[in-house]
């Protein structure tokens, strides 16, 4: 049976999950901190395929779970005119 991890929005822009033991709190600004926290995740070592329970306050965010690395590549911006945005993750380059 695959590791389901849950992931607790605080406010608009910061999550929270426990990976053995150790809270682990991202917080961005105009940008959600799911997918940031599944890259963190990742580098962590968790299985990018197992699956992430998004909730607010005990509740389930969103209707379906997705995997971890689906979140991962994403991005979800807000912006002033245009709202909220979903975009490919694009990583800065090395050496930047």
């Amino acid at each position: 049976m695959e590791n389901m991890h849950h992931i607790e929005l605080i406010g608009s822009y910061t999550s929270a999950a426990t990976l053995f033991g150790e809270e682990i709190k991202i917080t961005t600004t105009r940008k959600d901190p799911v997918p940031v926290l599944c890259r963190e995740l990742i580098k962590r070592g968790v299985d990018p395929q197992e699956t992430v329970r998004v909730a607010r306050a005990g509740q389930a965010a969103w209707k379906v779970d997705r995997t971890i690395a689906s979140w991962a590549g994403i991005d979800i911006t807000e912006h002033d005119r245009d709202g909220l945005r979903t975009v490919k993750h694009r990583p800065f380059p090395k050496g930047i």
